[in-house]
């Protein structure tokens, strides 16, 4: 499914920039995965603690603070910062918990997803049952199945 996505990325020319989080350069990896991809990903960036969203985000650390790395609100600011550092049509940022256990207070399987299209910037919640493992891939479908709908 996920490859459909992305050859119609391709074709339409729209570039894509990441800021992941809990899943580790999965969605890159996936776009990386189709020919073509170099076209539309120009870059990535895996930011895994809450230092490298703040040093190579940018991202506001008293959101961070107030709301915890597993919020909507940092979600959203890493979405708008990617957006503002690279001006790319698509911006992705993931954040959330895969467990094992509660992380600020969210339990396992809560993740936030921000999509910036050309623009429009959405924060998606989800809560997500399974392994780690289950939880980062679930992401990832839901971000192409997002984006799909959006670009049509």
């Amino acid at each position: 499914m996920y490859t459909d996505v992305v050859k119609k990325m391709i074709e339409r020319e729209l570039t894509v920039s990441t800021a992941e989080s809990i899943t580790g350069g999965l969605i890159s990896k996936m776009i990386t995965d189709v020919d073509g991809s170099s076209k539309i990903l120009k870059e990535s960036f895996v930011v895994y603690s809450n230092d490298s969203k703040v040093s190579i985000l940018g991202v506001d650390a008293g959101l961070i603070d107030k709301y915890g790395v597993v919020s909507k609100e940092v979600a959203k600011d890493m979405v708008v910062k990617l957006k503002m550092t690279t001006g790319r049509d698509i911006c992705i940022s993931t954040t959330g918990n895969a467990g094992p256990t509660v992380c600020d207070d969210k339990p396992v399987g809560r993740v936030y997803v921000g999509i910036n299209y050309l623009d429009e910037v959405k924060v998606h919640e989800l809560n997500i049952k399974g392994t780690r493992e289950d939880v980062r891939n679930k992401t990832a479908e839901f971000i192409f199945e997002n984006i799909g709908s959006i670009i049509k």
